[in-house]
């Protein structure tokens, strides 16, 4: 990366000479980008994210720390993972992954996308969903709608099957999947960079070990969107709900969707990488 950073540096050094006009129309590409990402920030309202995500990731960590399953000593495994996901440091993230983002998306497609989030029904579904995710980091939330999910579906109930079309339509498993899977191979990188392994493994034994999980991951982001999507919108009407999965699985709606997971994706590999070396750091006696 600081390789490229350089690179694009020198160039533009020597067209300043040659061609005066091309530093304004770089200035003012990259102004536009910039302006785009910030408006993704803000009609998806990711401030409001990042306390969740960090909350999620501590909680995952009191559990494991519970059931013995972090060795070593030191700092709580809690406390590690909140500073590896401090909000400001997943907002820098987070703002720089998504300009990466915004920078190679349809930029029509996107605006239109944008729009419908900033409209009514978009910001009420935002809400719905942000309160969703903070509900189910209860884990008995979680359980309850997930159980609930199953029981519509076992009736046959109408918002049951708009869920799921969603889920279809929309696709939104495969890059579920997809982002767990690197985000796993992350921390396994992280932790054989920090010395955890008894013994060095390759890239593809760390490769196939990671895709030996793919199957359960599949099935756990499965169940978990599908109550975490009924929990969100259980309180809308069938015409809102039709007007969303309409949106989720159309150009525009894809291109949205399709910043948001690799903004996602960068940043979960990055913080990944650093859980992982912070793991194998913890069983030498070492901290971050």
């Amino acid at each position: 990366m600081l390789g490229i950073v350089a690179l694009i540096g020198a160039v533009s050094l020597h067209f300043v000479a040659e061609q005066p006009a091309w530093p304004e129309r770089f200035e003012t590409a990259q102004a536009e980008t910039e302006s785009v990402a910030d408006r993704v920030w803000k009609a998806l309202d990711m401030a409001a994210v990042m306390p969740i995500l960090r909350d999620e990731a501590v909680a995952e960590a009191v559990d494991m720390e519970a059931q013995g399953l972090v060795a070593g000593g030191g700092r709580s495994w809690p406390s590690t993972v909140a500073l590896v996901h401090d909000t400001e440091r997943l907002e820098a993230l987070f703002r720089q992954s998504m300009a990466r983002s915004a920078a190679a998306a349809d930029p029509s497609a996107l605006r239109a996308g944008l729009a419908f989030h900033e409209g009514h029904l978009g910001r009420r579904l935002l809400r719905l969903e942000l309160a969703a995710r903070r509900a189910m980091l209860d884990g008995e939330v979680e359980t309850q709608a997930r159980d609930g999910f199953a029981r519509a579906l076992g009736r046959g109930d109408r918002r049951a099957q708009q869920i799921l079309r969603l889920i279809d339509e929309a696709d939104l498993v495969a890059p579920n999947v997809a982002g767990a899977l690197n985000a796993s191979l992350a921390f396994s990188r992280g932790y054989e960079q920090g010395g955890g392994f008894d013994m060095p493994l390759s890239d593809s034994q760390l490769l196939a070990e990671t895709w030996a999980q793919r199957d359960q991951i599949e099935a756990e982001a499965t169940d978990w969107l599908r109550a975490y999507l009924l929990l969100s919108y259980s309180s809308l009407r069938d015409d809102e709900m039709e007007a969303y999965v309409a949106y989720a699985s159309s150009r525009e709606g894809k291109v949205v969707a399709q910043v948001l997971f690799d903004a996602f994706d960068r940043v979960l590999r990055q913080t990944s990488f650093d859980l992982g070396l912070a793991a194998a750091l913890r069983m030498q006696g070492r901290e971050l």
